[in-house]
Parts: structure tokens; C-alpha cells; sequence
């Protein structure tokens, strides 16, 4: 088999619907009527963002998506699957329900202001009811994947037993996995705790999802490293906690390292959707092409402020003059 078409990683994650209303002078107070100047449908969920910007790092083919879509009788769907055959990822994983077109997929609509000022809604859909079987379908994906030492990445864009399936395939096939803990539902108690029962070879919180994995608030690089401890303590091997314009913290069970961010000039309204994403993604790329994970981390966080400078989430790619 052609080595380019063999995996080196395989990202499972939601594929999501985004609604993006710009210009709107103010929110609407209830039962008020506020125009907006601009809509835009665009794909998004964490998991695709993921695999686009890691898809950017690699060669076409060596990306495989595991996700569900619901066919909808409105077609929307197509974005996000389109996007990722756009970016030459491997869709043959992805789950399309076809029985109940009356559904939509999971849509998150944002509110944007001609001030700056942003609200979100996230309505949940199929991405939510992933289940342990549709992982069993992706089982010779999983070993593909072990021969060739590749990396397993995932969000928590799904039900926590899901996840842990997939830390128990990973464990049962030797999987290095790449854990991002964001989305679970932030107004639900979470308990985390299963997911520490399988190694875990990387995981990367924001300073938000850190506090909530452990209970110790983050405010710098000291009160991080109690953090990363707990985790460290927990069947993972690398810990990288981003703290937006703080940069990030990288620690191991012997090594600790504080990464700034880069000094680049931020536009008006810059946005941060995305960036934990860009992070994780080339993080994951590096240590494909076999960098250090402190150099790993490095190259990560500035691509993450890349990302946070510019409009719209296109990935930021490896031939960037700031990345050389």
C-alpha cells in the first residue's frame, strides 16, 4: 500500500454545522427585532477542525475522520463532509444516518456584533450519540493505524463511555492517543474519572477545561503545574495547558516548560474559535515528524496565535515564515 495513503492519524469528533450572523448592531432584548449585515454557513465541530489543520501538515490521505452525520433533508450536511473531502481526509469512517431526514446535524450559531461583542448557541444533534459501535466499525482502521505508529486524536465530542471505548481500542491496539477534553456540555457535571482508567499519551486543556478536569483554578505557570501533577498522576504522559494570551505550559513526569506567546499584532475583534484546535493539530503533526515535544510545543503555540490573528479558521500551514 502506498505509504502516503496509509494513516497517521485518525481524529474522532464532531462535525458540526456553523451559523455565523455578522453586523448586528446589539442583541436583541426580548422581543426585539435586530438586523444583521451578513450570514454565513461554514463546517466546524472540533473534531473536523482538528483533522483540516492537521490535513494541512500531512500528505493527502494520511488523515482518517470517525464521526456521524445525519443525511437532512435540507442537504446541510454536505459542508462539513465536503470540507473534509476537500482536504483530502479519509470520510470512509463517517457514520450518515439515513432513516430520519426530519433531523438536522449538531448546529452552533454565533452572534457577532459590530462592537465585537459575540454570543453562542449550540443546539446538539447526532454528533452527541456516537456510540461504541460505530468505533467497532472502524476497528481495521484502528489496526492500520497501530502499524504505522500513528496517532490517535479525539475530542470529548461525545458520550464519556464512547470515549473511553476508544481509549480501551487504543490501549487494546498500542494507539499513542492525543486527548483534547473540550466538549462536554459546560453547565453539566462531568465526571472525568473513567477516562483516566486507559494511558493516555497527551492531553491538552485550556486553562477552562484544566480547572474543570482537576478543581485547582490556573493562573499561571506555578498554579498550572499543580494541575498538570493531578493529570500526570493519572496515566498521562505529556501535559499541555494553552492559556491564551499567557501562551502555554508544557509538562512531563521529569521535564516542565513555560512557552510564551508570540508578539504579533492583534487585529480588532480577533477571535479565538479555533486555536486549541490549531495547537493540537500541530502538535500532533511534529510529533509525527518525529520533533521533540518541547520544540512540538513551540511550534504549536505559534501557530495558535496565528491562527487567533487571522479571519476565519483556514488552517495555518507548515511553510508559514513565522513557523521557519
Amino acid at each position: 500500500m502506498d505509504k502516503k495513503k496509509t494513516p497517521l492519524a485518525v481524529v474522532i469528533g464532531a462535525l458540526n454545522l456553523d451559523i455565523i450572523i455578522k453586523g448586528l448592531p446589539k442583541f436583541a432584548l426580548p422581543g426585539e427585532q435586530v438586523n444583521g449585515q451578513t450570514l454565513e454557513l461554514s463546517p466546524g465541530g472540533k473534531g473536523r477542525n482538528i483533522a483540516t489543520m492537521l490535513a494541512a501538515w500531512l500528505a493527502p490521505g494520511q488523515v482518517s475522520m470517525i464521526s456521524k452525520l445525519v443525511q437532512d433533508r435540507f442537504g446541510l450536511y454536505r459542508i462539513p463532509l465536503q470540507s473534509l473531502e476537500n482536504a483530502h481526509i479519509n470520510t470512509s469512517h463517517i457514520k450518515l444516518g439515513l432513516d430520519h431526514p426530519e433531523n438536522l446535524p449538531t448546529l452552533a450559531i454565533f452572534l457577532n456584533t459590530i462592537d465585537g461583542k459575540r454570543a453562542n448557541y449550540y443546539l446538539p444533534g447526532c454528533n452527541e450519540t456516537l456510540s461504541p459501535e460505530t468505533l467497532e466499525y472502524a476497528r481495521p482502521l484502528f489496526k492500520r493505524l497501530a502499524e504505522n505508529r500513528g496517532f490517535l486524536v479525539f475530542s470529548l465530542e461525545m458520550p464519556i463511555e464512547t470515549a473511553c471505548h476508544a481509549l480501551s481500542m487504543a490501549s487494546e491496539f498500542g494507539l499513542r492517543v492525543i486527548l483534547d477534553p473540550g466538549g462536554q456540555p459546560p453547565q453539566e457535571n462531568v465526571d472525568f474519572s473513567p477516562l483516566f482508567e486507559y494511558p493516555i499519551f497527551l492531553i491538552k486543556p485550556n486553562k477552562l477545561e484544566v480547572e474543570r478536569l482537576t478543581g485547582f483554578p490556573v493562573s499561571d505557570f506555578s498554579s498550572a503545574q499543580q494541575s498538570a501533577n493531578v493529570l500526570l498522576n493519572q496515566n498521562i504522559q505529556h501535559v499541555l495547558i494553552t492559556h491564551s494570551m499567557h501562551g502555554a505550559y508544557a509538562f512531563t513526569a521529569d521535564q516542565c516548560w513555560s512557552i510564551p506567546s508570540p508578539n504579533l499584532p492583534t487585529p480588532p475583534h480577533a477571535e479565538s474559535t479555533g486555536c486549541g484546535d490549531q495547537v493540537l493539530a500541530v502538535l500532533c503533526a511534529e510529533m509525527l515528524h518525529g520533533v521533540d515535544f518541547e520544540n512540538a510545543c513551540r511550534t504549536a503555540v505559534i501557530a495558535g496565535s496565528l491562527q487567533y490573528c487571522q479571519t476565519g479558521l483556514t488552517p495555518i500551514q507548515p511553510d508559514h515564515p513565522l513557523l521557519q
